[in-house]
């Protein structure tokens, strides 16, 4: 069983936060930012959930590093660009995990509702 974080405010995540799931709470869109990706902790891995949908700002998402990309279906992967769902058309219960794949960046797995890229 897996620790868990409600957050009602952007947050940094660390290596050791591996496992945990962390709860979009609150209704102003926020990011989590991802640690940068190295090979020693290649697999380490968070899940995402909304659990209150945004009703301002761009949407709930995650910002990767400025040398690592967010690998996920139906968007082109790139450094530095961070992936949301986007206001008015999350929902609470969209979510996914992320796995780093200790090289390049996070794939995107188990993917509930439709993900964007930063243009």
């Amino acid at each position: 069983r897996g620790d868990y974080s409600l957050a009602v405010a952007a947050t940094t995540l660390t290596a050791s936060d591996s496992g945990k799931t962390f709860i979009w709470n609150h209704a102003t869109a926020f990011l989590f930012t991802l640690p940068a990706v190295q090979k020693s902790q290649k697999g380490i891995f968070y899940n995402f959930i909304i659990n209150t949908a945004a009703t301002s700002g761009t949407g709930h998402g995650i910002d990767p590093a400025s040398a690592d990309q967010i690998i996920a279906p139906g968007i082109t992967a790139a450094d530095a660009k961070y992936i949301v769902f986007l206001t008015g058309s999350d929902a609470v219960g969209n979510g996914f995990r992320l796995v780093s794949d200790g090289t390049d960046g996070w794939f995107v797995t188990a993917l509930t509702g439709t993900v964007n890229r930063e243009s």
